[in-house]
């Protein structure tokens, strides 16, 4: 890891110690009390997320009704259609004990894209963490995008996937909840608004199937690309948690997926996300 100075026109962020975690996606930034930045703060936050995916600020204490207000802070909060939590439905509790089944983030996946709108940035913050393991990945899709040959690329410039709420909520976690998930389409290469950078817009956790392909064809093509992403060390990073470290990270440039190398061991903690824009691809 290289170790250098961030010298953004925030105050805060001035006096920062960058760590950049792998060249292409991670960053962590020391010396930040993220209830105590400047809405210029908040802009230079949203812009270095943008590029490195993923940022990491440790020695954040604060409650559950602070993280929120903080949060809100980057945008208008996400509503979880399935595990909102029932007194801070803007809040997603993240806990895993001895008695769990199934813990939040297994595989590879990128929050909640099978929502119209889907989420923009996460925000976690664990209170209590295992004494070994329990670190989140997260990979690039800026790079996942470029690692992939030309003719691949321009194959899939003009698909669409379809994103379901029940590939996770019913597949994985068994949901036997009387409700309609979100299903919606999106392209499988999208621009980000902010880098006007294209990405690789598919995941494991919620895309169904490409649109336009026989099923066979689909189901080969996406295992590809999941496989791409989950062998895709080149542009991966680790993010090892301490207790009151919350880490940011854009639904839209990056896949996250959370290591359950710890059972019984407790990890738990507590979410807030922004909501995102409509997913679009900008040829130009």
């Amino acid at each position: 890891m290289s170790e250098t100075r961030i010298a953004p026109a925030a105050s805060a962020l001035q006096s920062a110690k960058r760590t950049d975690l792998s060249r292409h996606v991670g960053t962590e930034l020391r010396g930040v009390s993220l209830l105590d930045i400047s809405d210029a703060d908040v802009v230079s936050i949203t812009h270095l997320i943008a590029e490195r995916g993923v940022l990491v600020f440790r020695d954040q204490h604060m409650t559950l009704e602070q993280q929120i207000a903080m949060g809100r802070r980057f945008g208008k909060l996400h509503v979880h259609p399935a595990y909102a939590d029932a007194k801070h439905p803007e809040a997603l509790r993240i806990h895993a004990d001895a008695n769990t089944r199934h813990v939040a983030g297994e595989g590879w996946h990128t929050d909640v894209s099978c929502d119209v709108e889907p989420p923009g940035i996460s925000m976690l913050r664990l209170e209590v963490v295992p004494p070994v393991g329990g670190d989140t990945a997260f990979a690039s899709m800026y790079a996942a995008l470029e690692e992939l040959s030309a003719p691949m690329q321009a194959f899939l410039m003009d698909r669409e996937a379809v994103h379901a709420g029940d590939v996770a909520f019913r597949g994985l976690y068994k949901s036997k909840a009387i409700v309609e998930y979100p299903v919606n389409n999106h392209p499988v290469i999208r621009t980000h608004p902010i880098t006007n950078r294209k990405l690789l817009y598919v995941n494991s956790g919620f895309t169904d199937r490409i649109k336009g392909l026989r099923a066979r064809e689909s189901k080969a093509l996406l295992q590809m690309l999941f496989d791409h992403v989950a062998y895709g060390i080149d542009f991966q990073c680790r993010v090892h948690w301490e207790a009151h470290t919350l880490t940011m990270w854009d639904n839209r440039c990056v896949q996250h997926a959370a290591c359950w190398d710890y059972f019984p061991e407790t990890r738990s903690g507590w979410r807030v996300t922004t909501v995102g824009e409509q997913p679009y691809l900008d040829r130009n």
